[in-house]
């Protein structure tokens, strides 16, 4: 068995594990990139603390340093891992080890099949529904800072948590622990109970058509910048915000799609039907075939990405022989949420 001395395993332990991702042809940007170990649109592996050495993904629980990061993204043993690492950063070893055999770097990046999911964990979500209401933190969020509606956040059953530890103990009253670890909600560590949520944080229910309840977001409305800012139960499918509102339509009537839940939000306060999609990388084709029947149109986000998601959508609806219009925003907007909330203030001082 190839031995790796102890001080080599302290220097690769020093590496910083963003640059080892790097290497690894990870898609690195602002200190994030999408995680390998489960089917991620949106940035939730994160690299953290001094000298960004330590990753953690936000979604699968799961971290390490810059030996972990190899072993999980190559499949490698800890030895190969250490060995793949001394010879990306010309570290010598003492003592002879043989070479990685080349096959071995060419192996997939580990991926969660679709069918090893585990269900979405309705009961534990509609008890965190039905046990929250609006913190002063959220409402000052949502109705100072956005100038949302009431009406239409409470027709919506957004809530938001402050703090997580009194949930948890609500929750542990009610389910089993493997119930709540299988939620994908809950992590236990050393016998303890976690919301994987970071709190202070908006939840946002997605419910179908028929309004049964199919997943929750939330939003951080904290200080960390290290906390991710939106984040999904990791059993969920991806799906469609505010897809009762479709019940509510005439065929050919003019629906919006925004990007992201605040620019949906701004746009059902101003009166217009509206859904929104998770984000400019996440598009749910099954859903979105149901926008079919409408007049679609979008006021992108201006900057590349919300003019790569218009894109996409109108490829996508073309080749369901439907047409995704786009509404322009006046000029120095970043989306629609920002020229919403001038409009309000400008009625307001009418």
């Amino acid at each position: 068995m190839t031995f790796i001395p102890k001080e080599i395993v302290e220097r690769l332990n020093e590496l910083s594990s963003e640059d080892v991702a790097d290497k690894l042809g990870m898609d690195v940007k602002r200190h994030r990139a999408l995680c390998f170990m489960h089917s991620d649109h949106h940035p939730s592996l994160a690299f953290l603390g001094e000298g960004r050495k330590n990753w953690f993904c936000f979604v699968c629980n799961k971290g390490g340093n810059a030996i972990d990061l190899v072993r999980e993204n190559m499949n490698y043993s800890f030895v190969d891992a250490c060995l793949w690492l001394c010879e990306k950063y010309g570290i010598s070893i003492d003592n002879e080890v043989p070479k990685l055999k080349p096959q071995r770097s060419i192996l997939p990046k580990r991926q969660i099949k679709a069918e090893e999911r585990k269900p979405f964990a309705k009961d534990v979500a509609q008890f965190i529904i039905k046990n929250c209401s609006l913190t002063a933190n959220a409402r000052n969020f949502l109705f100072e800072e956005r100038k949302l509606s009431p009406q239409v956040v409470e027709s919506l059953n957004i809530v938001s948590m402050d703090g997580s530890w009194e949930m948890v103990e609500k929750m542990k009253e009610v389910f089993s622990e493997e119930t709540l670890r299988d939620s994908g909600l809950v992590s236990v560590v050393n016998g303890k109970m976690y919301l994987r949520l970071f709190t202070p944080c908006l939840v946002f229910p997605y419910y179908d058509q028929n309004h049964n309840l199919i997943g929750l977001q939330s939003r951080y409305l904290g200080q960390n910048k290290d906390a991710p800012r939106f984040q999904f139960i990791s059993s969920q499918k991806t799906h469609i915000f505010n897809l009762p509102i479709l019940k509510t339509m005439k065929y050919n009537e003019k629906l919006f799609i925004s990007e992201g839940i605040t620019d949906c939000l701004a746009l059902l306060s101003s009166g217009k039907k509206a859904v929104a999609i998770p984000s400019a990388t996440i598009l749910p084709e099954l859903d979105l075939i149901k926008l079919t029947k409408y007049k679609l149109y979008m006021y992108p986000d201006q900057d590349e990405a919300g003019k790569q998601a218009l894109m996409k959508l109108q490829r996508f609806f073309i080749n369901q022989l439907c047409f995704l219009r786009e509404e322009s925003l006046p000029k120095g907007f970043k989306d629609y949420s920002e020229f919403y909330k001038l409009q309000y203030l400008s009625l307001i001082h009418i």
